[in-house]
C-alpha cells in the first residue's frame, strides 16, 4: 500500500470515528430530549413563558372576554338580604339570579355547584311534617324551561339531587372535574367529541358557543384570572334586576356571553392554574359589578378556571400541540446543533453555547405561543445540551486521547507544530512541500574527536547529549526547530515548520546565548576544552516530507542548506564561534555590532559572499586573532555599515 493510501485511510478512519460520535451525540441527544416532554418541570417552564409573554405584551385592555363570571362569594353572604339564608338552601335566590342573567341576553349559564341535596326532602324530626315542601320549586322549574341554555356540576363524589336530575333532564348534568398535568397543576382541557354530547360542562358550554374544537388545548392566560376576567357579585345581579337602569348594566355584562356561577369562597374549590405566575390586571381596566371582586388567593377558584378555558377556546386564545414530526425535528436540529459544537469549539466555550441553545429553544417555544403551537419548552433545550455533552466526552476520551498519545510519543522527534497537525488530522504529511525563507544554523561541537578518543563509548553519548540538551533548549526558547543530529553537530532552522516574526534576530540572540552558555556546557560536562561553532545563513529552502513509504523524515532542502554549512568553515578559518551570511546580516536590527570577517566565493558555489560575526569578546576562539588585529585577512579589519533593519 502506497503512503497516499496509508494516509488515506487513517484520515477515513477518523472520519468514521468523528461520524460514529457525531451519531451517538446527536442520538442521545434527541432521546434524552424527547424524554423531557411532560417532565415534572417542563409545566412550571411554560407557566414561566406565559409570564415573559404578559410581561413583553404589557397589555392592559383585554380584549372583550365570551365568558363572563358570577360569583357567590364572601361580600354576598355578608349582605342583608342573603346573610340569614343557609347555602344549602338557597337554589329560589340562584334561580331568580339564573332567570336574571338569562333575560340579560347570556347565551348560556353553567352552574358550577352540584346541588346534592333538595330542601323539598327535608322532614321535620320531631313532627315528620315535610316542612320545606315545595322550596325547590323555583330552581326545578327555572332549569326545566332553560334546558339546553342552564347546565349544572357533578363530581367524583358528588351528584345532583334526583329532582333537579329530573327537571334539568340528564343532558344538563355536566362534570366540572379538570385534569391536572403530573405536577399538579391544571394546563390542558381535552374536548370529547360531539361537544354537545361529551359528559364535560366545558364541552357543552362551548358547543351552545359555537366553537369548533376538537384537540387537546391550553389556555394561554395573560393575567391573573381573579383581575381579568368580567366578574359581578351574586348579591350585584339580585340588585341590579330590580331597577330600570341595572337591568341595563347587567344587559351590558351577561349580552351574548356564557356566565358561570360559582362559589368563590377562599380554600373552597380551589386549584393551581397556569396563570400562577402572571402579574394582577390593573382594577380599572377590568370588568367588574359595583361590590368589587374577591381578594386573589394563591390558588385559583375552579370556576374561574373553567371560564378561562371556555373563553379561550371561543376567543382562539388557545395553544395546541405542534403536527406530527415537528417536535422531532427540532429535536433533531438542537442535537445536530449540539454535537457539532461538543466535536469542534474548545471546552471552554461550551458553557456560552450550553446557554444560547437554552436561550434559543425557549425563545422557540415562546415564538410558538404567537401562532397557538405549545413546543414543549424542555425539548430543544435538552436535546441540544445533551447531544453536546455527549459530543464533548467522546472528543476528550477518545479523540483527544488519540492525539494526547500520538503528541506523547512523537514530541521528542518531530517538532510541535508538525505533531500538531497530525495530531489533529491523524494523518501522515504528504510528501513534498512548500518553499519557504529561512534561517538555517549548523553548531558544531569543536574538538570532539580528540575528546572521544579518551573518553569511554558510554562517556561520549553522556557528554553528547549533555551539551546537545543545553543547545536545544536555547534552540526552542527563541522559536527554533532542530531538523536533525549529525554526529557531533546539530542543524538547526528558525521560520519552518512554524512561523517566527524575525528568523534573523532570533538565531542570532539564540546564537549568542548559546556561546555565552559555554562555560556551564562545559561544567556539566566536565569537559574544559569543549568549544562550540555556529554559522547560519538565510534564504529559501523547500520544507517537507522526504522518504518513501515506509521512511520519511521532515526536513529543509536547498542551496541555503549548503551554504550555511559552507560558511561553517569560514568561522573555523578565522576561529570565531558564529559566523554569519550577509543575507542574515540583512535582517538585523542596526545595533547589532556585526564585522565582516570574510568575503569571496565559497566553495562548491558560484556566486560571491560576505560572512560576518558579532564582534564581542566571546565571539572569539583565539582574543589574539580578532579581524582588526588581522589585516592580511581578506575582507577583515573593520566594522561595517550596510543597510539593515
Amino acid at each position: 500500500m502506497t503512503s497516499e493510501g496509508q494516509a488515506a485511510d487513517t484520515a477515513l478512519g477518523r472520519k468514521k470515528l468523528v461520524s460514529l460520535i457525531a451519531l451517538a451525540a446527536i442520538s442521545a441527544g434527541i432521546v434524552i430530549g424527547l424524554s423531557a416532554k411532560k417532565a415534572i418541570w417542563e409545566g412550571w417552564v411554560v407557566d414561566r413563558l406565559f409570564q415573559v409573554r404578559a410581561i413583553v405584551e404589557n397589555d392592559q385592555r383585554p380584549a372583550p372576554s365570551p365568558v363572563a363570571v358570577v360569583g357567590l362569594d364572601q361580600t354576598s353572604l355578608d349582605s342583608e338580604r342573603l346573610t340569614r339564608i343557609p347555602r344549602v338552601l338557597m337554589t329560589p335566590v340562584l334561580a331568580e339570579a339564573g332567570q336574571a342573567v338569562l333575560d340579560a341576553g347570556a347565551v348560556a349559564l353553567g352552574f358550577d355547584f352540584v346541588f346534592a341535596y333538595s330542601a323539598d326532602s327535608f322532614v321535620d324530626p320531631s313532627t315528620g311534617e315535610a316542612r320545606l315542601s315545595g322550596f325547590d320549586r323555583p330552581f326545578q322549574s327555572f332549569v326545566y324551561r332553560n334546558r339546553g341554555k342552564v347546565f349544572i356540576a357533578h363530581t367524583e363524589i358528588g351528584v345532583p339531587h334526583r329532582s333537579f336530575t329530573a327537571a334539568i333532564g340528564s343532558g344538563g348534568v355536566r362534570s366540572v372535574i379538570v385534569s391536572t398535568d403530573n405536577d399538579g397543576i391544571v394546563r390542558e382541557h381535552t374536548p370529547q367529541l360531539p361537544l354537545g354530547e361529551s359528559p364535560h360542562l366545558i364541552d357543552a358550554l362551548l358547543g351552545v358557543g359555537g366553537a369548533k374544537i376538537d384537540e387537546p388545548f391550553a389556555s394561554i392566560p395573560t393575567a391573573r384570572l381573579a383581575t381579568s376576567l368580567p366578574y359581578m357579585s351574586l348579591i350585584d345581579v339580585l340588585d341590579l334586576k330590580t331597577s330600570e337602569e341595572g337591568r341595563k348594566k347587567l344587559e351590558e355584562f351577561a349580552q351574548g356571553r356564557i356566565v358561570l356561577l360559582g362559589g368563590l369562597l377562599p380554600f373552597e374549590d380551589e386549584h393551581l392554574y397556569s396563570d400562577r405566575f402572571l402579574p394582577h390586571l390593573d382594577s380599572e381596566a377590568a370588568e367588574t359589578g359595583p361590590s368589587g371582586r374577591p381578594r386573589v388567593q394563591p390558588q385559583t377558584a375552579g370556576v374561574f378556571i373553567l371560564a378561562d378555558l371556555i373563553g379561550s377556546a371561543l376567543s382562539d386564545r388557545i395553544t395546541v400541540a405542534p403536527p406530527q414530526g415537528v417536535l422531532a425535528a427540532v429535536s433533531v436540529f438542537f442535537a445536530v446543533i449540539g454535537a457539532v459544537a461538543g466535536l469542534f469549539l474548545p471546552l471552554i466555550v461550551l458553557p456560552v453555547v450550553a446557554i444560547f441553545g437554552v436561550v434559543a429553544g425557549l425563545s422557540l417555544a415562546l415564538a410558538g405561543l404567537e401562532i397557538g403551537v405549545l413546543l414543549a419548552p424542555g425539548v430543544a433545550p435538552v436535546s441540544c445540551v445533551s447531544a453536546m455533552v455527549a459530543a464533548a466526552v467522546g472528543k476528550v476520551s477518545i479523540l483527544q486521547r488519540r492525539q494526547r498519545s500520538l503528541v506523547r510519543l512523537f514530541g521528542h522527534y518531530l517538532a510541535p507544530d508538525v505533531i500538531k497537525h497530525m495530531a489533529v488530522s491523524e494523518e501522515l504529511p504528504a510528501l513534498g512541500g512548500e518553499t519557504r525563507h529561512v534561517v538555517v544554523a549548523f553548531i558544531d561541537i569543536v574538538g570532539f574527536t580528540k575528546m572521544s578518543e579518551k573518553l569511554a563509548d558510554q562517556d561520549v553519548v553522556r557528554v553528547v547529549n549533555a551539551c546537545f540538551d543545553a543547545i536545544g533548549q536555547t534552540i526552542t526558547k527563541h522559536q527554533g526547530y532542530i531538523d536533525k543530529y549529525i554526529g557531533d553537530a546539530i542543524m538547526a532552522v528558525w521560520n519552518a515548520p512554524n512561523t517566527v516574526d524575525n528568523p534573523e534576530k532570533a538565531s542570532v540572540d539564540a546564537a549568542h546565548e548559546i556561546i555565552n552558555q559555554l562555560d556551564h556546557i562545559r561544567q556539566i560536562t566536565a569537559q574544559n576544552e569543549l568549544d562550540l561553532r555556529i554559522a547560519l545563513n538565510a534564504g529559501p529552502v523547500l520544507v517537507g516530507d522526504i522518504g518513501g513509504e515506509h521512511r520519511r523524515s521532515f526536513t529543509v532542502m536547498g542551496t541555503t542548506v549548503n551554504t550555511a554549512s559552507r560558511v561553517e568553515s569560514v568561522a573555523k578559518d578565522k576561529k570565531v564561534r558564529l559566523a554569519l551570511s550577509q543575507s542574515v546580516a540583512n535582517g538585523l536590527p542596526r545595533d547589532y555590532p556585526l564585522s565582516e570577517i570574510w568575503s569571496g566565493q565559497l566553495r562548491g558555489l558560484s556566486t560571491e559572499i560576505s560572512v560576518f560575526t558579532l564582534d564581542a569578546p566571546e565571539i572569539y576562539m583565539e582574543k589574539t586573532v580578532q579581524p582588526h588585529e588581522d589585516d592580511e585577512t581578506q575582507g577583515a579589519g573593520n566594522l561595517v555599515e550596510f543597510p539593515r533593519q
